[in-house]
């Protein structure tokens, strides 16, 4: 979505939670929470000129606070480099006439009560319109989808929890329809699958290729890119799998969270799906 007003593009998501907005500011803001549904590791300096660090094993990113106003608004800026010896995320790198779009990329997280719930709406702007920054205005829309509706099930159905969370990636030459292929019918990932009708909502069950069952209700479901859903075979967790070139390379992906696992239950649930990706497409 680009304006003449404004030449960059910007993705917008809007969803109700069922806590209150000083709930959602804090799970949004401190790195205790934010853990709890979103990377694997996090810090916080508070305040407008702080920070927030993501982190995702090798990735990690700088979020610079440009506004807190708690419990009402926040914005930050987005993955940069940490610092001069950190590995910067391997987002697609811009033309030095395009270096400014780069700096401008912004996430907007306003917050607005209703009742005891929050709509929550959450603007990431700042894109080039240039080609080159197609996949990363793709692979962050596609990712806020998800990451918004971990936000929104920890919140109603796991809050206060430890969580437990790994992702599974397994780089490949396959185009994403023979990723998809191989997710979505029988004999690649799973020995029994059926992607093809389910919409949001639905009730979904999977059987790996080793007898693992997956089952639960599906959250998004966008071939040949991703699937998503809840987890009740897996105490509640969540699932997201699918096809990703955002991150540097052509990938088969799993990100698979559990809320209530222990180190060793959890551990043989990250083991099954790395040696499943190492199986279909290593």
């Amino acid at each position: 979505m680009t304006t003449k007003s404004s030449p960059t593009r910007a993705h917008e998501h809007v969803l109700e939670i069922a806590a209150t907005p000083e709930v959602v500011w804090k799970t949004i803001t401190e790195a205790e929470e934010l853990v709890r549904w979103f990377p694997l590791g996090a810090s916080v300096k508070p305040g407008k000129g702080g920070e927030i660090l993501y982190r995702w094993g090798e990735l990690e990113g700088r979020c610079r606070i440009l506004a807190w106003q708690p419990p009402r608004h926040l914005r930050t800026g987005w993955m940069e480099a940490p610092t001069p010896d950190a590995k910067a995320p391997d987002f697609p790198r811009s033309t030095p006439a395009d270096e400014p779009a780069r700096a401008a990329l912004a996430v907007d997280w306003h917050l607005e009560a209703k009742g005891g719930s929050t709509v929550l709406r959450v603007v990431h702007s700042g894109f080039s319109p240039g080609a080159q920054w197609d996949k990363e205005y793709d692979g962050t829309n596609r990712g806020w989808t998800f990451e918004l509706q971990a936000l929104k099930h920890y919140l109603e159905h796991q809050r206060g929890k430890e969580r437990r969370a790994t992702w599974a990636r397994q780089g490949t030459t396959l185009t994403p329809a023979a990723v998809w292929e191989r997710f979505a019918k029988p004999g690649g990932v799973f020995r029994e699958v059926a992607l093809g009708s389910l919409g949001a909502g639905d009730r979904y069950r999977f059987v790996r290729a080793d007898g693992e069952v997956f089952e639960g209700r599906v959250l998004v479901n966008h071939a040949p890119l991703e699937f998503a859903g809840t987890l009740a075979s897996h105490g509640d967790g969540m699932i997201r799998f699918g096809f990703e070139d955002c991150m540097g390379g052509p990938e088969a992906h799993v990100w698979i969270a559990t809320w209530g696992h222990s180190a060793a239950e959890f551990s043989g649930i990250e083991s099954g799906w790395r040696k499943s990706l190492a199986s279909a497409f290593g």
